[in-house]
């Protein structure tokens, strides 16, 4: 009986099933969609080829002129449904001069400060250790709060 009940289900679900053969051509994907945002001119989803590149993508969307692709692998190979973010570059790049490890030349570079105030701040670096906090440069004869406030913005310890 158990047989003659599995033999009825394999033959009824010969009917249900399709036996045509499958189209590979028809399945394969050609076409891949992306992503892109953040600073491009054309920000959005971009059909592209299979296997295409970041590069591609980024020459669709066209990049702004404050892109940062700096962070971005052009020879990246997308996939479908991949998000491209390009970041914009920061404004704020500004490096800062180290009070406690620069050169007298270095320390020339800030405005306000000559060679012989440098050399100051050198020599007490030297004759009391290192600064604890930017607050202690105006302990060097010469740096008062006018000059400080002008170049705190621009050192670091």
């Amino acid at each position: 009986m158990r047989q003659l009940l599995i033999f009825l289900l394999l033959f009824m679900t010969a009917f249900i099933i399709d036996f045509t053969p499958l189209d590979i051509e028809k399945m394969r994907q050609e076409e891949i969609v992306v992503t892109v945002e953040g600073a491009v001119e054309h920000p959005g989803e971009i059909v592209l080829p299979l296997y295409a590149s970041a590069k591609e993508a980024l020459e669709a969307a066209q990049p702004r002129e404050n892109a940062d692709l700096s962070g971005i692998n052009p020879q990246t190979i997308l996939k479908d449904k991949d998000i491209l973010l390009v970041p914009e570059v920061c404004e704020e790049t500004i490096l800062k001069v180290s009070i406690n490890s620069s050169t007298v030349e270095e320390l020339c570079t800030l405005p306000g400060i000559g060679a012989s105030t440098a050399e100051k701040i050198v020599m007490y670096r030297e004759e009391h250790g290192l600064f604890q906090e930017l607050e202690d440069l105006m302990n060097v004869k010469g740096i008062g709060e006018k000059k400080f406030a002008s170049i705190k913005d621009l050192i670091k310890l």
